[in-house]
């Protein structure tokens, strides 16, 4: 049988991560993550929207950059979302058929994610919600495309409540379950059936 072609991009970062760890430490390869994610999601445009709804319309047709980055969210109302497909997933696959697994390192990555700092208290994600050094990246991301949308002319914030790895594992971030007002029982049964559980809540004073 053929074998298949591999997508060089998606081993070459997933080998980055692994490199940055080794050459100065987990918690230098976490911030790298995270300012690699804030930076490419500070790049997209300014979008504004009349109402949540239309918002959550939007990404019928990947009418906004959180859509058009991480594939279509279902809402579960007051602004919750699941996630059905984490966008990593590509690489994690890619990556395990090359090399067998995933590298030992990312756990450290993982964990340094999920450790409290200005930085992630200011883009509201990790706090336990971390499950893989892709979350890293992820989460700020939809941070950072969340303060360039406004709904009604508020300004977004986002709330990462939770996440699912590939083996089942739940991380649920309690300080942000807790702010955004959301139940912990709904975030665990969201997760259920998808892989990431974020809030939709809104700058105050706007």
């Amino acid at each position: 049988m053929a074998g298949m072609q591999y997508d060089a991009g998606h081993f070459s970062f997933l080998e980055v991560i692994k490199v940055l760890h080794r050459t100065a430490g987990p918690a230098f390869a976490k911030g790298s993550l995270i300012k690699t994610g804030v930076t490419a999601g500070k790049s997209t445009d300014i979008k504004e929207f009349a109402t949540l709804e239309d918002f959550v319309a939007s990404a019928e047709n990947m009418g906004n950059p959180i859509a058009q980055f991480e594939g279509k969210a279902k809402h579960y109302g007051n602004g919750v979302f699941g996630l059905p497909a984490c966008p990593f997933a590509g690489s994690i696959k890619t990556y395990k058929s090359v090399a067998g697994g995933m590298p030992a390192e990312y756990a450290d990555v993982t964990a340094e994610m999920n450790r409290t700092s200005h930085v992630t208290d200011h883009l509201r994600v990790g706090e336990g919600a971390a499950v893989s050094p892709f979350c890293a990246v992820h989460q700020p991301i939809r941070s950072a495309m969340g303060e360039r949308t406004k709904i009604a002319g508020k300004t977004m914030k986002i709330y990462q409540l939770g996440c699912k790895s590939g083996t089942g594992h739940k991380g649920l971030a309690a300080p942000w379950i807790e702010e955004a007002g959301v139940e912990t029982k709904l975030v665990e049964k969201i997760l259920d059936e998808n892989m990431c559980c974020y809030a939709i809540r809104f700058e105050s004073g706007e």
